[in-house]
């Protein structure tokens, strides 16, 4: 039989790039672009195309396993291996209750379409809150908390590709392959830049970085790190006080402007400029670049959202969105609102402030500013405990400690605030159960890890993208390889889990059947049912499509519903002083350095150089530093460092880089191993790098709400390592 080609999906990273696979024989010849998909355009990343070795790596979990009592795993049928999950479970919550059980839903968890739907199910089953997901990591602030607190608009924001201007804030996404609707789209990120800078396209950059696309932009405002909140006060205070608002968006769906007003009367330019490390003429320019418009939007990325003030900084550039107006009005189409969401009428208008969101859910047992937060999804509100303190809620004990914990395509002693306080919080538990498709540094603390189907040996479709396109695309995807022994996919755990517990699931959409385990492609029927358009007719088709359903044109507000979005919400006014306060907060002796996150082009999170390719292009996460630092520290490129916080220390490469300001070091999150000195990972550093979440008290400046804690623009300081 001749070798087949088949459409799929990429399903490395949240891209969703779509691919043609030549399959001969249930093996994967050749994985390629698909040079036929009307969006993407053929386009497709370095990191994507590397599923071809994934599939057969030889570190890959190709059975479940089960840890014995030397610490060694020996392999196990999975279903054996759920039979004693199951049975411990069912113990653990008869003796602490369900809220001692919990799921970590990694990264790679939100690549399968049903897992989270599944998994909610699952704890909503057992009654149990602690369902906490990686987005909490790093941007519980854009997803949650700033709608909450601001309110939002239900017909949508200006789109990226008839914007007339952008400001990108600490994103970079011709590197990391993620933005958020209005920023550079995800798929094919160059192709997009390139075409909105054709057509005139205005881009302003605020970054400590020079990175890739603040080299493109027309103007990039390389601050000082620390200092965003305050520079786009700034830019507000100049929109307002030279009258550039949208006055009548603002008198008809805004509360509290002249509030807002006075209070940013003290952030001019001229005070934030200093402070932040650039001219006031930049501030000034930028804001009357980003006001002239008159489409475009304003969006963050991770950095500063891991960084200092992250909920008045995600206010700001949402106030700044709303009181220029950069939202759709009514008469005009409405963005793709997605082909899997319910059809239905959409208005232009707005909702208020969500607080019940912030405020009525069950509260972290390690602070009552703390609870569980609200992400605002295309299908409706969606509850989860905030990932920042789950340590905690593991180690403190009394009602509610955590004793039981799934982690689902994450690796939690490389991704959570505070290495140390981890590796504790996971050796503590009475039972860690890792899905994963190599044996992480988590892994091998798991008493057992199930072997997942890779995501070529799965169904799926496009579900987390739905409306991060301006058109109506999605693409269904079958599996393009049969998975070999008893894999499982990710929400097949639960499923099996919940069978073995005598449990019945339900998805927003009706009950999932418990007697007999249904397909995926009826798991999915459920969860899309209603939809614009059927997913039985995506999934009738090969590849991926734009769908030829009507335009949905904004109807005018009605007077019945419509509220207004909160520019000055409580708690505001004490973010703002302490953003005023630091602009004037010295820089410590002993710490003269500011440590900022970045993301690397041959890795996603923890995963990426075991591949060989990957692996070619670095295996450690360097210590990006300015040269004229390097040269006054006596530290030569490539010279082992270590790079010291208040809370710990870390040994680093040090790599001279003209792109990073003085006073800053970029390095990557995500790297190195276990803490534990019998790992040897320091050691190791040139072969794995090194963890940045070792730097961190994670209770330390934690936000209120989400408890995030700082994660970048953490003062350090450097030098040379004896010996090296």
């Amino acid at each position: 039989m001749p070798a087949e080609t088949r459409k799929t999906y990429c399903r490395f990273c949240h891209a969703y790039c779509p691919m043609e696979a030549v399959v001969d024989n249930n093996r994967l010849l050749e994985l390629r672009p698909d040079p036929e998909n009307p969006i993407y355009g053929g386009y497709t990343c370095v990191k994507g195309r590397q599923m071809i070795e994934q599939i057969d790596h030889p570190g890959r979990v190709q059975r479940s396993q089960k840890r014995q009592e030397d610490g060694s795993f020996a392999p196990l049928a999975t279903a054996t291996a759920l039979d004693e999950i199951a049975e411990q479970l069912r113990s653990i919550i008869e003796q602490y209750g369900p809220r001692s059980v919990a799921s970590y839903n990694g990264t790679y968890s939100f690549q399968n379409s049903a897992a989270h739907d599944v998994a909610r199910a699952f704890h909503a089953a057992i009654d149990s809150p602690s369902f906490y997901t990686s987005v909490t990591i790093d941007q519980p602030a854009k997803v949650a908390i700033g709608p909450a607190r601001m309110g939002f608009w239900h017909g949508g924001g200006h789109m990226w590709n008839d914007a007339d201007v952008a400001l990108i804030i600490g994103n970079n996404t011709l590197v990391s392959h993620f933005s958020i609707p209005g920023g550079i789209p995800s798929f094919s990120p160059h192709s997009a830049l390139r075409e909105g800078k054709q057509r005139g396209m205005q881009i302003i950059c605020i970054d400590p970085r020079e990175t890739e696309v603040a080299r493109r932009a027309d103007l990039h405002l390389q601050v000082r790190p620390g200092h965003d909140a305050a520079v786009v006060a700034a830019m507000l205070h100049v929109i307002l006080a030279e009258e550039r608002h949208d006055h009548e968006f603002c008198a008809q769906h805004l509360s509290s402007l002249d509030t807002l007003r006075a209070a940013l009367e003290r952030f001019t330019p001229a005070r934030v400029a200093p402070a932040a490390g650039i001219d006031a003429s930049q501030i000034i320019e930028a804001a009357r670049v980003f006001a002239t418009g008159p489409r475009g939007t304003a969006v963050t990325g991770t950095g500063p959202e891991m960084g200092p003030h992250p909920n008045l900084l995600q206010h700001l550039v949402q106030t700044l969105n709303a009181i220029c107006g950069r939202h759709c009005r009514a008469g005009e189409r409405m963005p793709n609102p997605g082909v899997l969401t319910p059809p239905g009428p959409r208005f232009a208008q707005a909702s208020g402030p969500q607080r019940g969101w912030l405020e009525d859910g069950v509260r972290s047992r390690v602070s009552p500013d703390i609870g569980e937060t609200v992400v605002l999804t295309p299908y409706g509100p969606r509850s989860e405990m905030p990932t920042a303190v789950i340590s905690d809620e593991i180690l403190t004990p009394g009602e509610g400690q955590i004793r039981a914990l799934l982690c689902i395509g994450g690796n939690p002693l490389l991704a959570w605030p505070d290495q140390a306080k981890t590796h504790a919080a996971l050796a503590s538990l009475d039972l860690l159960v890792c899905v994963d498709l190599r044996m992480s540094a988590t892994a091998q603390m798991a008493d057992y890890v199930l072997a997942p189907k890779h995501c070529l040996e799965r169904e799926d479709v496009t579900l987390l993208t739905d409306i991060w396109h301006d058109q109506p695309y999605s693409q269904y995807t079958r599996n393009v390889l049969e998975a070999d022994g008893d894999k499982l996919e990710e929400w097949e755990i639960f499923w099996e889990l919940a069978q073995r517990l005598g449990l019945e699931l339900a998805t927003d959409n009706g009950p999932i059947n418990m007697q007999q385990k249904p397909s995926k492609f009826e798991l999915l029927e459920n969860i899309t049912r209603g939809s614009r358009v059927p997913i039985s007719e995506i999934a009738a088709r090969e590849g991926g499509h734009i769908y030829p359903v009507d335009d949905i044109i904004l109807s005018p507000a009605d007077p019945r519903t419509a509220e207004r979005m909160e520019l000055f919400p409580e708690g505001l006014e004490r973010e703002l002083e302490s953003a005023f306060a630091d602009l004037d907060a010295a820089s410590s002796a002993e710490f003269p350095l500011l440590l900022v996150s970045r993301r690397m082009k041959n890795t996603y999170n923890s995963t990426g150089p075991e591949l060989t390719l990957l692996g070619r292009k670095g295996t450690t996460n360097p210590a990006h530093i300015h040269p004229s630092e390097l040269q006054a520290l006596d530290i030569a490129d490539g010279d082992i460092i270590e790079v010291r916080s208040a809370h710990g220390v870390i040994p680093a490469v040090a790599a001279a880089s003209e792109d990073v300001r003085p006073g800053v070091v970029s390095m990557s999150h995500c790297w190195g191993a276990s803490p534990d000195p019998a790992a040897q990972a320091d050691a190791r550093v040139r072969a794995i790098g090194a963890n940045t979440n070792r730097l961190i008290n994670n209770l330390e400046n934690a936000e209120r709400y989400s408890g995030i804690p700082r994660q970048s623009c953490i003062p350090v300081a450097v030098g040379k390592v004896p010996g090296h």
